[in-house]
């Protein structure tokens, strides 16, 4: 016969005189179970009223084209994947305890989901109890892992003789594994965890774990970057466990995401799916093994690129068959054949978790043990469907053949729930009218995690249903109660709802954001003008404007003699005195004293070439932008000190700030020299334009970028000519200033440490000066004191500032020898003194 629910759907279910399975219908109301917020602790943050790219159209007026564009180019997720993520896996793990009739349920919880907690669950006639340490507090093991639980797996013991061994649970984290031993203790009348260990995974982060069906204490674990490993709790190494790495060559895995693994039918096997193929591993002897594909989603019927999203295998009973989902279809696998057994479509958004139970789970009698009814669905969307299939009932005596059929029931829907077809319209309608920040999961409260309790208490098997546990997003456990039934029940009819219940998902929006909903912005024009290579227009435009206006300055003005005499000081002591040469690349490379890229050395010779004028523009003291005005108000600027070391920038260290947020009476800024305030594109723009090159017909023609590659590639030359690179040496004369004989040659060195790069020259060229050996080298300490002592190790010169400390000159001299013998057996250093002509 075919059933026909309330939206016209087919309910395909066959009978001569029966049905294959009853309906259930859905119930009306819940028993509370157990209540606290620590089963259901916030942990995710509210959708922002505004994107990202929204947010940069309104608060900083940029076009929503360009906002969208800078939005795509930074790759920002959407929280509601994040959420996704997190409410990817069934919370609820069900160990049972024939011992004691009783079952233990599983659950992550802490403040941050990263401990594992559990209570009781017993039956007594048709009353069902919990048991916690306290009325609204559950059993919480004392290790916190500091890292959010993603997956909880249980292993009942296999001796039900020893009445005192529970079983076995593994803690899934995102970078290691850990393993709890569940015993029954006496003398407190309850079950209690034992932590017998865990695993870091430095590598790579856990994809998916499972446990054996056949052995206790056997553990597959499955790693993002395809490292599979095997663990035998009952095997003891040391303080850990031995955990064998199996030697698998996979190919072509880049980019792909792995959904799971299982043991195989037999000793030795593994299953393991990817998202575009299912794969059999072998174990042959040892770690060796052998990989080969039984399932690729290129061979089977998909729409367009669609993939596999979930992976579970059938059944705790069903050694050989497995299920694969994708966004539009279920497969029924079996692990003997490379062509699926079944395929159908759902209608689940997004699904993310299947879980398979028995017909007689359900609390229906039938003689067919292979029929089994697997439920897809996702905890985000709140939607799952069931399907059973098995045997055709219509092919008598042939099981292989197979048949499918629909249950139309959702186990995420909260009991009392109207499922009427009028609330069903609205509940969709509201769904899609949501602006895009406002969650409709917040208005609701969501299933977190469920199991059917008849699997594993048997004296709850009936034939009139069964019942299901939920944990809640309010923070309760709940039992629902299906009664069996042999139609839809006809007609459903509306009822009205009171799910009033408190979502304790989220956190509240209460005093989440308590500063100023107030941004404000400086405007850099000269750096838009930069980006759109239009810099020099818009500088010469500015300076007309000052021209033409004729200003005065103000008596205020910081920009005093005294002032001016003082920073001219400051910047003649940090080597910017009007004594410079003209000729600044001999200068510069005199001045290096620890390795040093040819882009820095370009750097440098090119604030070297500034005239004084401009230097006083890209460098200031506080005195100075205490008059900045922002909003009409003096903001708090702070700059990083200039070094008191003669150099140039760019500047490798710095001082810190003194300050925490604002100046005060008691914190005044210093008179430190401070900058550059102004980039170096902008003061070459401004240095052409000084020297009356640039106006009218000209100015479009130069670039501060290409200035600058001019100099990089005339650096680059230079180093080649005055520097020892390690090939043979040649006597070059070259023009002007960078005349060089022989001698004066040596006193560089040019090599590059990075080898297999894209990036140009003058980022991976080095060029070091090599140190002159004084007399003092031969002589133990050579008078030397501090820091000092270890000069002539290194066959370059590294100077670092003085600093005034302390040093035990015994440990000095242990470390200097220390460091002497391991050169004095390096062989790639030994080569690299041979190649340069160095000596130590």
């Amino acid at each position: 016969m075919d059933a026909v629910d309330e939206w016209g759907r087919k309910a395909a279910v066959y009978s001569a005189r029966e049905p294959v399975t009853p309906f259930f219908l859905h119930p009306s109301d819940s028993q509370l179970l157990f209540s606290s917020p620590s089963l259901s602790p916030p942990i995710l943050h509210r959708v922002p009223h505004l994107t990202h790219a929204r947010f940069l159209t309104v608060s900083g007026g940029i076009p929503p084209s360009s906002s969208s564009a800078i939005e795509s180019s930074f790759r920002i997720p959407h929280p509601n994947d994040e959420a996704a993520r997190v409410l990817s896996y069934n919370r609820l793990q069900f160990l049972p305890f024939p011992g004691k009739g009783s079952v233990l349920v599983f659950f992550p919880t802490g403040t941050n989901l990263d401990q594992l907690g559990f209570v009781v669950v017993s039956v007594s006639g048709d009353d069902i109890r919990v048991m916690g340490l306290d009325k609204d507090e559950a059993f919480v093991a004392k290790e916190r892992f500091f890292s959010r639980v993603l997956k909880i797996s249980v292993q009942p013991s296999s001796d039900l003789r020893v009445c005192n061994d529970v079983g076995y649970v593994m803690v899934c984290l995102l970078y290691s594994v850990h393993w709890y031993c569940v015993k029954y203790d006496e003398s407190r009348g309850r079950p209690v965890l034992s932590y017998i260990g865990g695993q870091q995974f430095k590598s790579s982060s856990v994809a998916s774990a499972c446990w054996s069906s056949q052995l206790t204490g056997e553990c597959l674990v499955l790693l993002e970057n395809c490292e599979v490993y095997v663990f035998e709790l009952n095997e003891r190494h040391g303080s850990g466990f031995r955990g064998c790495k199996m030697q698998v060559s996979w190919e072509d895995h880049q980019g792909k995401s792995w959904l799971g693994c299982e043991f195989g039918w037999r000793l030795g096997t593994f299953i393991v799916a990817r998202s575009d193929a299912v794969f059999v591993i072998t174990r042959s002897s040892g770690s060796c093994c052998s990989v080969r594909a039984l399932l690729e989603s290129e061979s089977l019927d998909m729409a367009g690129t669609e993939e596999f999203v979930a992976f579970s295998k059938a059944g705790s009973d069903d050694s050989f068959r497995f299920l694969l989902a994708s966004s539009s279809y279920l497969y029924l696998c079996d692990q003997r054949s490379g062509v699926p057994l079944l395929k159908w479509p759902h209608d689940v958004e997004k699904p993310c978790f299947m879980d398979v139970y028995s017909l007689s789970d359900l609390g229906f009698r039938t003689d067919e043990s292979t029929t089994s009814c697997v439920v897809v669905g996702s905890f985000w969307n709140a939607e799952s469907q069931m399907f059973c299939y098995g045997p055709s009932p219509s092919v008598a005596n042939d099981s292989s053949s197979l048949y499918v059929w629909e249950l139309p029931h959702n186990l995420l829907s909260p009991a009392g729930k109207c499922l009427c077809g009028d609330c069903a319209i609205k509940e969709v309608i509201m769904k899609e009218s949501l602006p895009v920040w406002i969650d409709w999961q917040k208005k609701r409260v969501l299933v977190l995690g469920f199991g059917v309790l008849n699997k594993y208490l048997p004296s709850l098997s009936s034939s009139d249903g069964f019942t299901l546990i939920q944990l809640k997003s309010s923070g309760k456990l709940e039992a629902l109660k299906f009664r069996s039934s042999p139609s839809l029940g006809g007609v459903v009819t509306h009822r009205d709802s009171t799910l009033d219940e408190v979502n304790l998902l989220f956190f509240s929006d209460d005093n989440i954001y308590k500063l100023p909903r107030r941004f404000k912005y400086l405007e850099l024009d000269y750096l838009s003008a930069y980006t759109k290579g239009n810099l020099v227009k818009f500088l010469e435009s500015r300076m007309s404007k000052k021209r033409s206006s004729g200003g005065s300055k103000k008596k205020s003005d910081p920009l005093s003699l005294t002032y001016h005499e003082e920073l001219c000081e400051k910047l003649n002591l940090c080597g910017f005195g009007r004594d410079r040469c003209s000729s600044t690349v001999t200068a510069v490379f005199d001045s290096i004293n620890s390795p040093t890229s040819v882009f820095d050395i370009a750097l440098r010779e090119t604030w070297s070439s500034l005239p004084i004028e401009l230097l006083l523009l890209a460098f200031s003291n506080y005195t100075e932008v205490e008059g900045v005005l922002l909003d009409k108000k003096k903001p708090s600027l702070e700059f990083l000190s200039v070094p008191d070391l003669p150099q140039l920038p760019p500047f490798l260290f710095r001082k810190p700030s003194r300050r925490s947020s604002k100046w005060s009476k008691k914190v005044r800024p210093g008179v430190d020299l401070i900058g550059p305030v102004l980039p170096l594109p902008v003061l070459l723009t401004l240095h052409e334009l000084r020297n009356g090159c640039l106006y009218s017909e000209q100015q479009e023609f130069f670039s501060p970028d290409a200035e600058f590659a001019e100099r990089c590639n005339q650096i680059s030359k230079a180093a080649s000519e005055m520097t020892n690179s390690g090939a043979g040496e040649t006597i070059i004369s070259l023009d002007d200033d960078m005349w060089l004989s022989q001698k004066e040659k040596k006193r560089f060195i040019a090599y590059s440490p990075i080898t297999n790069t894209d990036d140009s020259e003058e980022l991976t060229k080095f060029v070091s000066k090599v140190r002159r050996k004084d007399s003092d080298d031969d002589v133990v300490g050579g008078g030397r004191s501090g820091l000092e002592v270890l000069d002539d190790m290194s066959p370059v010169e590294i100077c670092f500032e003085e600093r005034d400390a302390s040093f035990d000159m015994k440990a000095l001299f242990m470390c200097k020898a220390l460091v002497s013998q391991w050169q004095d057996r390096s062989t790639p250093y030994q080569d690299f003194l041979s190649q340069y002509h160095l000596h130590k």
